[in-house]
């Protein structure tokens, strides 16, 4: 009668035992290995959507910086050669450069000039000299124009592209045209590619009457290219004034113009600026970015003979993400003889 009773007894122990009993070696490996697959899995998600962010934020400061950097040129272009008209009594001649420039306020003011590869000795200077050449990925644009002097002061002061006040400067003294006043605001906006940036210099002054300019600002960083052509009429650049013929245009570059003779005036004859910059994302904010792919883009024109054909996409070299930002034939020039005075 006592043995059974002892079984008995043993048995919930037993149960019990197994209930509490833990995992094995091999449960607990296959466990840890799924948990690791999975939490690697999770990382590798969230690194992707860093990297993502990282080169979407990257494309947004391109855009930003590229889109208002050309805006800013843009503008500049198409005020080009823009001064006031003012009366005279010469008869006027058609093809006659001279004339239609004596008859407004900008007078022998230079409207436009630029380097190939170079940057300007004297960024202010009336009659800009380019420099030796020191990089050819870099061109110089310089723009000059009159600001209109009918509008009231309380439209507001004169200015730069760094929005200094500028200068009033003296009409010549063989001004032909009978201006409104003897003096006229003469705008010189120079932009310029150095040391993997975009930066403009004005003519205005930090402290009026002071002939000393600000410092350049910088528009646009990360820039690896800054490319300047121009749509010069070589037809009526080779025609004798007066005779009538039609325009024939060709893409040139600034090295082709300042090579020119001076005295026939060939910036005058300059219709339409053709401007390319490329711009790449900050290395150090998408470092971790470069295990994926920069896309592809399109490079700036070299030279003249590239300028007019369409360059082939390329890759990214290193993985950085890079855009092309162009404008061209759709903001042209009003400066041409054709159209001088014509503002």
């Amino acid at each position: 009668m006592g043995a059974p009773r002892r079984r008995a007894s043993i048995e919930p122990t037993r149960r019990a035992s197994r209930r509490h009993a833990g995992v094995s070696l091999v449960e607990l490996m296959v466990g840890m290995t799924v948990s690791l697959i999975v939490v690697g899995a999770l990382a590798s998600s969230f690194i992707g959507v860093l990297q993502g962010s990282r080169s979407l934020a990257g494309m947004a400061d391109i855009a930003d910086s590229g889109e208002v950097t050309m805006m800013l040129i843009g503008d500049a272009i198409r005020q080009a050669g823009y001064g006031e008209l003012v009366g005279s009594e010469v008869a006027l001649g058609p093809g006659d450069v001279e004339v239609y420039r004596s008859q407004t306020l900008l007078a022998d003011e230079v409207h436009l000039a630029g380097c190939s590869g170079a940057r300007m000795v004297d960024d202010t200077a009336a009659a800009p000299v380019c420099g030796p050449p020191t990089n050819t990925n870099f061109d110089t644009l310089r723009v000059g124009f009159q600001s209109d002097t009918v509008l009231t002061a309380a439209q507001g002061p004169v200015t730069d592209c760094l929005g200094l006040a500028v200068p009033q400067a003296a009409l010549p003294l063989d001004h032909i045209g009978r201006g409104r006043t003897p003096e006229r605001p003469i705008v010189r906006n120079t932009f310029y590619g150095w040391d993997g940036a975009i930066w403009c210099r004005g003519n205005g002054r930090t402290v009026p009457g002071v002939p000393v300019t600000a410092d350049p600002q910088q528009l646009a960083s990360d820039v690896e290219q800054f490319k300047v052509f121009y749509g010069f009429d070589d037809a009526r650049y080779g025609n004798a004034p007066g005779d009538p013929v039609a325009s024939a245009r060709s893409l040139r570059d600034a090295a082709f113009l300042n090579g020119l003779p001076p005295e026939t005036r060939p910036w005058d004859f300059v219709v339409t600026v053709h401007v390319c910059m490329v711009i790449r994302s900050d290395p150090d904010r998408t470092a971790s970015a470069r295990s994926t792919a920069g896309g592809t883009f399109r490079r700036c024109p070299s030279n003249a003979a590239e300028a007019g054909a369409l360059l082939p996409e390329m890759a990214s070299p290193d993985r950085l993400v890079r855009r092309t930002f162009t404008k061209g034939g759709d903001t042209p020039l009003k400066i041409a003889v054709e159209a001088v005075g014509d503002c």
